[in-house]
């Protein structure tokens, strides 16, 4: 991930489901919600990849959700449950 901070539009449905994701605090949604995030996340990747149009902070950003919502997913394990 590069030091530079990137203007993504607000309006993007995989970013709005990836920050859904991140700020959930209740342990049964947030699998759904990270699987939910993720199959935004490859949708726009194939949207970006058909239309021919190469966005690369857009996909910086997509790659970089994937990684944190990764690392989201194997950190429940190790959280207290309660």
């Amino acid at each position: 991930m590069s030091g530079r901070v990137f203007a993504m539009p607000e309006d993007l449905d995989w970013k709005h489901a990836y920050l859904a994701a991140i700020q959930e605090n209740d342990r049964t949604r947030i699998l759904g919600l990270i699987e939910d995030a993720r199959a935004k996340l490859t949708a726009r990747l194939l949207e970006l990849k058909t239309s021919g149009v190469v966005l690369c902070d857009e996909v910086e950003a997509i790659d970089d959700a994937f990684y944190l919502l990764q690392a989201l997913k194997s950190s429940l394990l190790y959280r207290r449950t309660g």
